[in-house]
């Protein structure tokens, strides 16, 4: 429902409130990307944590965006998609762990492993900024995101699980906008809180990921 809410409201605010004319614009973006991501494991996926583990992974990120803007008011109102072209690493982890799947079996130790890849990652948002000097614009931005990720779980007590999910997150940061005559630049600032995703593997252990990212982005574009 938020997502929805979100998506109306940028609407709502580029074409429903006096305007001038739109101005397209699009570029290239590089991305710092400081991913953290809360791994659980419920071996018998009966609702308890087995064992958990947290993991960082840095990686830049290249993108494409388009955007179309209008003023509404004193304010810049830009609706923007960003596409990732590219497949990324978001994590990869192992971690070492005993289990006992039936009452009077063995203790079996050894690792389970697991990797995300992701791809087809869009990003849909809105900006709105406020000029503060000349050709200077502060902006903030939220937006909904969406990608594909394909899961390889490997456990110790089951056979391995490669599974392809949805990943959908919500995005908000502040950054600054600056106008160079033939083009412009931008620095960014944001989060994104991804929802959980989960695999279970044959023998009803279920892993789960939940995936935070902090990025750092560099845009030069232009506008026509």
């Amino acid at each position: 429902m938020r997502k929805i809410i979100l998506t109306f409201f940028a609407i709502f605010s580029l074409f429903a409130l006096p305007v001038k004319s739109a101005e397209f614009s699009g570029g290239v973006s590089l991305s710092y990307s400081m991913i953290d991501t809360g791994l659980s494991d419920d071996i018998d996926n009966n609702g308890t944590t087995d064992t958990t583990k947290d993991i960082s992974n840095d990686i830049g990120i290249p993108s494409l965006f388009l955007e179309v803007g209008n003023q509404v008011g004193d304010m810049n109102v830009s609706i923007g998609l960003d596409y990732i072209p590219l497949e990324a690493e978001f994590d990869s982890r192992t971690t070492t762990q005993s289990s006992i799947k039936e009452k009077g079996s063995s203790t079996t130790t050894g690792s389970n492993k697991g990797t995300a890849d992701v791809s087809n990652h869009f990003t849909v948002y809105v900006r709105l900024g406020q000029e503060v000097a000349a050709d200077t614009e502060l902006y903030v931005v939220a937006g909904i995101a969406a990608a594909d990720v394909d899961i390889d779980v490997q456990s110790i007590s089951s056979t391995n699980k490669k599974e392809t999910k949805d990943l959908e997150g919500e995005k908000l940061g502040v950054g600054v906008k600056r106008d160079m005559g033939a083009g412009f630049i931008k620095l960014e600032y944001a989060q994104v809180d991804y929802d959980p995703i989960s695999v279970t593997t044959s023998n009803s252990t279920k892993v789960t990921g939940d995936i935070d990212t902090s990025n750092i982005t560099f845009s030069v574009g232009t506008s026509f």
